[in-house]
């Protein structure tokens, strides 16, 4: 139980944080606050929107990737692109890659999709790596662009509780993050 509180704690900071340490984090929103990771349908044909938030490591971050995995109970509808984004490959659901025109050194939100949800069924709009990298990755803002690995911080969950994705770890490695 303690264990549990300290991750769920320190998932907390991670979504608060300006700037969560060595990795970048991406992650599916239901705000535009980044720290809600659910969407509870009261019934019927229920509206709601999906964010896509990526948090930088300790590099920055120039560019990314990854694609979206939605369920059958959710319909996608018009699709916000972030005005800073200079290049954009590929569809959300197909795979994207995306490149901004400055370097991001903080939470940055990439896309928003207004949706519908069309039950009560509990399922998960996914976040997984791109088709073609096989991996969720970002571009630094090193010189070259060096291509990083990035963390998946949560999907999206519908009709249930959110699950941030965590790693066993110590609460020493947990606070260097910070």
């Amino acid at each position: 139980m303690k264990k549990a509180l300290l991750i769920g704690l320190a998932m907390l900071f991670v979504a608060s944080a300006v700037n969560a340490g060595e990795f970048s984090y991406i992650g599916l929103f239901s705000d535009d606050a980044h720290s809600l990771c659910s969407v509870m349908s009261p019934g019927g044909f229920f509206p709601f929107r999906m964010y896509v938030w990526i948090l930088p490591g300790v590099n920055g971050m120039q560019a990314a990737e990854w694609m979206i995995a939605y369920p059958a109970n959710v319909i996608g509808s018009t699709v916000t692109q972030n005005p800073a984004i200079t290049v954009a490959l590929g569809s959300l659901n197909a795979g994207i890659s995306v490149a901004f025109g400055e370097c991001n050194t903080q939470w940055v939100w990439t896309h928003y999709q207004d949706c519908y949800l069309t039950s009560l069924d509990a399922t998960i709009i996914e976040i997984v790596p791109h088709p073609t990298a096989f991996a969720y990755q970002v571009a630094t803002c090193e010189l070259g662009y060096p291509i990083e690995p990035a963390i998946r911080l949560t999907h999206l969950y519908m009709n249930q509780p959110c699950v941030y994705a965590v790693e066993d770890a110590t609460w020493g490695s947990i606070k260097s993050l910070f």
